[in-house]
């Protein structure tokens, strides 16, 4: 059997068994109980990076659609860390996806609450 078949081989065992890791850490994650309040996570355009940002004010809201009629699910304050993984325009207004990484908590924030530090990707 030539070299190259060989090393083909062993590559398409590598990949079928990441695939079944990956398929078991999913089946694994599929199982475990929903949030009491699900955020709607957004898909991202191809490219889209996160940035770091921060509040801008003390009491910010994360709710868990781009609405201010929608659940707040957290609060967000100055001093929190913000990861911002994508925008959406809605009605005029810019939202942002985001993480506040000293609790936790990720969902959407209005453009006068929260801002990246570098442009992100729309979702």
């Amino acid at each position: 059997m030539p070299h190259h078949d060989v090393l083909f081989r062993g590559l398409l065992g590598v990949a079928a068994a990441a695939a079944l890791v990956t398929a078991g850490a999913g089946a694994a994650t599929a199982r475990s109980a929903p949030p009491a309040h699900a955020v709607a996570a957004p898909a991202k355009t191809l490219g889209a990076q996160s940035s770091a940002g921060h509040y801008l004010v003390n009491g910010a809201r994360i709710h868990t659609r781009p609405s201010t009629g929608s659940t707040t699910v957290g609060y967000g304050y100055t001093s929190h860390g913000v990861t911002v993984q994508c925008r959406r325009v809605v009605a005029g207004q810019e939202w942002f996806y985001h993480t506040d990484t000293t609790t936790g908590v990720t969902g959407w924030g209005r453009y006068d609450v929260v801002v990246p530090y570098i442009v992100v990707g729309d979702c």
